[in-house]
């Protein structure tokens, strides 16, 4: 179930040149828990109201974009909510076809994961449309657990076909569910959010541990995926679903996160319960950290951002850590996409990191503070150049995995990434 393909041709010269100009960003924002504070040169994070954004026209949303929402122990940079809307605009007219999330480097098929990315995009965007439209599809796509089959192929060349669930798509569904709940009133949003949350813990959880899908059979406590961990989401989901034991598999994942963190944060894309690298899936890269693992930042950073677990601002601190030792003050183009758990080159090629890195690594930044402010201002300021220029939009910097990271991780670095239940 790999499924990552490689980012070809980044054009990074160009934007260490636009980071180097970038102002605030590069020295220094703390958004504090406002969401629109002031950055370190005086500069202030711009919040245009509801009525700047056209999904907003005629909705009655609860919470129509942006918030700004607090995240209170995190500290944003200096941003604005117009580079949200940009790099929202800009991804669906490149992946959302009008029935579902695709992508075009892959024979445009369809993965679970996508859909999931979608539906949390349309509920903290306010893009109800869509965000039904994909529910629909998913929901249309079930196996016989009644969660989405992981991909759904096209017949042409590089485009997947499997069976089986993949429990990032799930939980990911499942969240955004529960935020529509909150959101838009009417509906089954609850209900769906409810029923979905349970099948996911009858089919994807083994005792407290949570498994890569539903097709992993025995071998599923051997083959973990930790960028699947998400304890924000427990946290929600053990509020509607009490007959599940969501918190033991919170604290299953911070232990077998801690195992697999080693000095550098660098975890392994997958791993058995003791946190070794495991090539079981992905013979070639599934015991470095790569393409899946890149997204762990952003999952374990909202949590200390919304809820102040301690456990996940350790694991920011190291990978953080690790990351601003290959940044300069004016660009994150010494990030590469691939290392071994010690930090250096994997046995195969590596290219500059894309989005799917440096978004999620902002988050890890502020969950640690203003002593990583240089790398979070820099993660902003680069995904903003990916998904709002034209030009990088026709690059290779623009496929489907790391414009979906992008945009979510933009969101949450303005606000707009959080738990409507609280």
């Amino acid at each position: 179930m790999s499924r990552r393909s490689r980012l070809v041709g980044l054009l990074f010269g160009l934007l260490a040149l636009g980071c180097a100009s970038g102002g605030s960003g590069a020295s220094g924002g703390s958004g504090g828990s406002s969401g629109s504070g002031t950055g370190g040169t005086g500069n202030t994070s711009v919040m245009n109201p509801p009525s700047s954004y056209s999904q907003n026209s005629g909705s009655s949303a609860a919470f129509p974009y942006p918030q700004g929402h607090a995240l209170p122990n995190c500290t944003f940079p200096t941003y604005n909510t117009d580079t949200v809307q940009t790099a929202y605009t800009n991804w669906k007219a490149k992946f959302f076809d009008g029935t579902k999330v695709v992508r075009p480097e892959n024979g445009n098929d369809t993965v679970s994961e996508g859909i999931g990315y979608g539906m949390l995009i349309g509920v903290f965007m306010n893009d109800q449309p869509m965000f039904d439209t994909l529910w629909t599809y998913a929901k249309s796509h079930f196996d016989g657990n009644h969660l989405m089959t992981w991909c759904q192929g096209t017949g042409q060349s590089g485009s997947c076909n499997s069976s089986g669930s993949a429990t990032d798509g799930d939980e990911d569904m499942a969240y955004a569910l529960l935020m529509a709940s909150k959101q838009w009133s009417g509906g089954s949003y609850a209900s769906d959010a409810t029923t979905l949350i349970g099948n996911i813990y009858t089919h994807e959880v083994n005792g407290t541990t949570l498994v890569a899908g539903d097709s992993f059979g025995s071998n599923g406590l051997n083959e973990l995926d930790p960028s699947y961990y998400a304890p924000s989401y427990y946290r929600a989901f053990a509020t509607v679903d009490s007959g599940h034991n969501w918190m033991g598999v919170l604290n299953q994942c911070y232990t077998t996160l801690a195992a697999a963190s080693g000095s550098y944060g660098l975890v392994p894309n997958w791993i058995t319960p003791s946190g070794t690298g495991t090539g079981a899936v992905d013979s070639a890269k599934g015991a470095y950290f790569g393409y899946d693992a890149c997204r762990i930042p952003f999952r374990i950073g909202i949590d200390y951002c919304l809820n102040g677990d301690t456990r996940a601002q350790t694991y920011a601190q190291l990978i953080s850590t690790f990351y601003a030792s290959k940044s300069t003050a004016t660009s994150l183009s010494g990030i590469v996409d691939g290392y071994t758990t010690s930090g250096g080159v994997p046995p195969y090629t590596t290219y500059a990191a894309g989005m799917a890195f440096v978004g999620p690594a902002g988050i890890g930044a502020m969950a640690v503070g203003d002593s990583a402010a240089t790398l979070r201002n820099l993660s902003y300021l680069t995904v903003k150049a990916y998904s709002t220029s034209p030009a990088m939009n026709t690059s290779g910097a623009f496929t489907y995995y790391h414009a979906s990271w992008g945009v979510l991780s933009l969101m949450a670095m303005s606000g707009n990434f959080w738990d409507m239940t609280q």
